[in-house]
């Protein structure tokens, strides 16, 4: 390489966190800064752009930037043709090499930016579903306004390439990574001592957005099961609404935890940055997803520190979770079996523990943000080359 590093604008279509979010922030902050330089676009201020700029990532507000949820629709095309110009604006002005759009939604401005300054356009599919590429037309357009789509899964892959396999020469699955110097590098404390959880609560933690797709509802029915055996059960639901509109999901789950007389047992502790130190406190995690899920961030999480999991055969969990090998697998939507799994990790600790450090040397092996943040360095570089 000459000529110093290329400048890479990432786009994003929102500045709150979910897995989406923290892991386009661990691909900015490892990026090899001698080859690279990241710059973020995000519709508004938020914990993104926060923690972007305390990375020393260049962030800039696209206030009419077509925010997660807001969708593409008449009322919106007037913001949207504006986002545009200053897309195209920031592309001139800064120099931007290439453009990398965080969701297929975002892609929609990001790749056609792309296009308008004759740079290369990487799509980033981190959803299943009710994903852009399920509608064969949505489909056919993001795959003229992108060069490359990455996939975070191999499930993610075909969902795309069955609805249009035309599609099949630019889609490459790309596996999520995590920091692992972070995770065991941090000054862990004792969540169970925060909480009012005394040392010998059995206790499970499920980890992600509150939405009916990621089946917290099953959870809390599935706790209503196991506290005859286990009476102490505490149960963590850490996470908030993505987006906000979404809120009434959590009361409806407060609802259903008071209807199962699960008050003393389930913990909902919002938007948590110590997630690490809230899994560790847990025996096992649990996800129950009801809908495909194409690559769960909260699995590697949960798996990069030795902790057992459960979750439901969908999506690319499999790709994550090996039945038996460092985990659970179930089928979704039944609290029976999910109930029936926990107890066989709460009352088999050397089964537990076995599980938990295949998951820790699987992650080490397949899912670090080094091997994920290298692969998609080669696929920059090879753009770059062609452009």
């Amino acid at each position: 390489m000459t000529g110093g590093p290329r400048s890479i604008l990432y786009v994003n279509p929102a500045s709150g966190m979910s897995g989406a979010e923290f892991s386009l922030l661990g691909l900015m902050e490892n990026l090899d800064r001698d080859r690279f330089t990241p710059i973020l676009a995000v519709p508004e201020e938020g914990m993104l752009a926060s923690k972007a700029r305390e990375a020393g990532i260049e962030t800039l507000i696209l206030p009419d930037f077509i925010r997660f949820g807001e969708g593409y629709r008449l009322r919106t095309m007037p913001k949207a043709c504006r986002a545009l110009q200053g897309l195209r604006k920031i592309i001139h002005e800064k120099g931007i090499r290439l453009v990398h759009s965080n969701s297929p939604r975002a892609a929609y401005l990001g790749g056609a930016a792309a296009r308008l300054g004759a740079v290369p356009s990487v799509t980033h599919v981190r959803d299943m579903h009710l994903s852009p590429f399920l509608s064969p037309w949505k489909a056919r357009l993001l795959g003229r306004l992108s060069d490359l789509i990455i996939a975070v899964s191999a499930a993610t892959k075909q969902s795309i390439i069955e609805k249009t396999p035309v599609l099949a020469s630019k889609v490459r699955v790309v596996y999520n990574g995590v920091d692992l110097g972070r995770i065991d590098g941090r000054a862990a404390k004792n969540a169970r001592a925060e909480l009012g959880i005394s040392l010998g609560d059995p206790v499970i933690a499920s980890v992600g957005i509150l939405h009916p797709a990621k089946g917290q509802g099953v959870l809390l029915r599935a706790a209503a099961a196991l506290k005859p055996s286990f009476p102490s059960l505490r149960v963590l639901i850490v996470g908030a609404p993505f987006p906000e509109s979404e809120g009434d999901y959590r009361q409806r789950l407060e609802d259903m935890t008071a209807e199962l007389s699960l008050a003393g047992n389930v913990i909902f502790t919002g938007f948590r940055e110590d997630v690490f130190d809230l899994m560790d406190a847990a025996n096992a995690v649990v996800h129950a997803a009801v809908y495909p899920e194409p690559f769960p961030r909260s699995l590697l999480e949960a798996l990069a520190l030795g902790k057992p999991v459960v979750a439901t055969r969908v999506g690319g969990i499999p790709e994550i979770v090996e039945d038996r090998g460092t985990g659970l697998l179930i089928e979704p939507s039944n609290p029976g079996a999910l109930a029936e799994a926990v107890t066989a990790l709460l009352k088999n600790r050397e089964m537990a523990l076995t599980l938990g450090s295949n998951g820790r040397k699987k992650v080490e092996k397949d899912f670090t943000i080094e091997k994920h943040v290298g692969v998609l360095s080669e696929f920059y570089e090879r753009l770059l080359e062609r452009a």
